[in-house]
């Protein structure tokens, strides 16, 4: 039975490299993805059907150094495969239509895609350290191929910035590893439990897997590589990536470090939930200005990490469960307002906010999965995003951090107000000239954003069964700084202030009674007649008012206004500092010293020479 482990590796990884070598082929070759893809999902629903299990298979040996090869699917490693093949296998169907994979090169498209699903297996089923570490490099490296194949003149330079941000807090991943294996002798995830109160460098490691976690899921400040690859990535990337398997990713290391691998003292999960908070805030601040659908979604996607890391920060039973649980959400429901954008821009050529509109009849079906999805996002009950938010808001509260939960709820009522702003903007506000040969969408792409919308709906009205089913059985126990255990047994909707059942119930009746009242208002007659300013007729595009201008005054605010513009501007972005230092203090002084005149580099030859004469002669 162990070599079922291997299953969710070696398959996409042997199809990925099938698809890189095989010639043109190009449908054959989707239907193989799209096949392996639906295959790894009904082993992931085999698998996380299955008890624990463990299997060793080969040790590496570097003079004292040694790694295990082990790999081990417990209750949360299976959930997260689970839904990793959910995701890979919806969007291997989506992106028939959507055709990124034929515009950026079907060989390496489809290689990298598959390949990815290889990497996020090994890291979520390596029971050691070292091979955690490796595929976790393995996914950087492929990102950065995957951001390569977008279109646009900045594509490269966006490839090197997300190489760069996600590479140095790699870096810092490996201190953290070495450090770990350097003090305890083992890198086996069940031996480990660091102190962080023992010295400096037990805080530093600690900081290390924390800057590797929130880079990946992409939390301030490590957060700009998503804003940035928004506009030239392939947008079935962005949905596949940045909007869900590198939120699983960085939640799942992130769990790790804070409730198992280190012993975390109160003031560090205080400056984590504090990281949490501003996520939540600065970012969807930065997405309510934003006039381009796809970046606009990648501040959503960064904000949404906020409340992620605020319930895993808590350390108690219902805020762990609510941050693990809100991982899973933002997944399902960020990846479906991407695949709408993507349909959007498919159908339409663009997603600027300003050039859409009156797209409610063209695109029926996108239009009520993009509300389901919006409202779930911005934690609307009787979705799913609300119950995630809800126990979030409980685990804050069971820590004593009033001024946290006030930021976390200001927070979902921005974004809604943003999501306000999309739906006007795209569906209604008048339709667009630039519009107005659109077409109806493909039921390929069509059918993934239904089935993300209806997970929505289905994990908000019935929470108690992704809640039971998927979270509370995760064997808390392993967990050392989970707190408050004993309650888990007893962790309901049943009684509690909010209950789902509930709660859609009476949703439901408001909405019978303002569907009477509405048919009853269109029983009084009323009668249209264009519009006329001085004789000359009030055309329908002189009449649309574009949602873009909505919330513009926040940009007129004092201190906030021009913080945020300035932030948009990529001045608080850290890699233009460091990009800037290094190019002022190192290249550019280098470049001097390399001017091309054949003396300097007789000059650079002797000194060299003169060097490694020395360093002989010293030994």
């Amino acid at each position: 039975m162990r070599n079922l482990l291997l299953y969710p590796i070696v398959i996409p990884f042997l199809a990925g490299l099938f698809t890189l070598i095989v010639p043109r082929a190009k449908r054959f070759k989707q239907l193989i993805t799209i096949a392996v893809c639906g295959y790894l999902l009904y082993y992931g629903i085999r698998l996380f059907l299955l008890p624990d299990i463990v299997g060793s298979f080969f040790t590496v040996n570097l003079y004292v150094f040694r790694a295990d090869f082990i790999l081990k699917a417990d209750h949360l490693s299976s959930l997260m495969i689970l839904f990793t093949y959910l995701f890979g296998f919806l969007i291997s169907i989506y992106i028939v239509r959507s055709r990124d994979w034929v515009r950026s090169g079907d060989n390496q498209y489809l290689t990298y895609f598959l390949w990815t699903l290889a990497g996020v297996s090994g890291v979520f089923l390596s029971a050691n350290l070292f091979f955690v570490l490796v595929f976790w490099e393995m996914i950087t490296a492929i990102f950065f191929l995957f951001v390569n194949l977008g279109r646009g003149k900045l594509t490269a330079e966006s490839a090197r910035k997300t190489y760069v941000i996600l590479g140095l807090a790699d870096a810092a991943f490996l201190f953290g590893v070495g450090f770990i294996w350097a003090s305890t002798g083992t890198l086996n995830i069940d031996l480990i439990n660091i102190d962080t109160t023992a010295g400096i460098v037990q805080k530093i490691a600690f900081f290390a897997f924390i800057a590797a976690s929130i880079a990946k899921a992409g939390a301030l400040p490590l957060h700009t590589w998503i804003p940035t690859i928004s506009e030239n990535a392939p947008i079935s990337v962005m949905a596949f990536i940045p909007a869900a398997l590198d939120k699983l990713l960085g939640i799942y290391l992130l769990s790790l470090a804070m409730l198992k691998l280190f012993t975390v003292q109160p003031l560090f999960s205080f400056i984590i939930m504090l990281i949490g908070a501003a996520t939540i805030i600065i970012a969807v601040f930065m997405a309510l200005i934003q006039h381009d659908l796809k970046k606009l979604l990648a501040y959503h996607a960064i904000s949404q990490v906020g409340y992620m890391i605020l319930g895993i920060a808590t350390g108690t039973v219902v805020g762990v469960i609510g941050g693990l649980f809100h991982m899973l959400n933002n997944s399902i429901y960020k990846s479906g307002l991407f695949l709408c954008a993507g349909a959007i821009e498919k159908e339409t050529g663009t997603t600027d906010l300003e050039k859409l509109g009156g797209l409610y009849k063209k695109m029926p079906l996108v239009l009520v999965a993009n509300v389901i999805l919006a409202l779930a996002i911005s934690g609307v009950p009787p979705l799913n995003g609300f119950t995630s938010k809800w126990m979030v808001y409980q685990g804050v509260l069971q820590v004593g951090q009033p001024v946290f939960l006030a930021l976390a709820i200001f927070g979902s009522a921005l974004t809604l107000a943003s999501f306000l702003k999309v739906i006007y903007s795209v569906y209604f506000g008048g339709e667009s000239p630039a519009v107005s040969s659109t077409r109806r969408p493909s039921y390929l792409m069509s059918i993934p954003i239904s089935i993300l919308a209806i997970l929505c709906l289905i994990f908000g009205i019935f929470a108690t069964l992704p809640v039971g089913k998927f979270f509370i059985p995760i064997n808390f126990a392993l967990f050392q700084n989970v707190k408050s255990i004993a309650l888990l047994d007893n962790l309901s909707f049943a009684n509690a202030f909010w209950n789902p059942s509930l709660a859609t119930t009476a949703i439901i009746i408001g909405l019978i009674i303002g569907i009477i009242i509405y048919l009853v208002g269109r029983v009084f007659k009323y009668r249209e007649q264009p519009i006329y300013t001085c004789g000359e007729r009030f055309e329908l595009e002189e009449r649309r008012f574009p949602g873009t201008g909505l919330y513009l005054t926040i940009m007129e605010l004092p201190f906030i206004g021009q913080y945020l513009r300035d932030r948009d501007s990529g001045a608080y972005d850290g890699y233009n500092l460091v990009r800037f230092i290094g190019w002022e203090t190192i290249i550019k002084k280098l470049k001097d010293l390399h001017n091309g005149i054949l003396s300097t580099y007789l000059s650079w030859c002797v000194i060299g020479f003169l060097i490694i004469i020395f360093l002989l002669m010293s030994q």
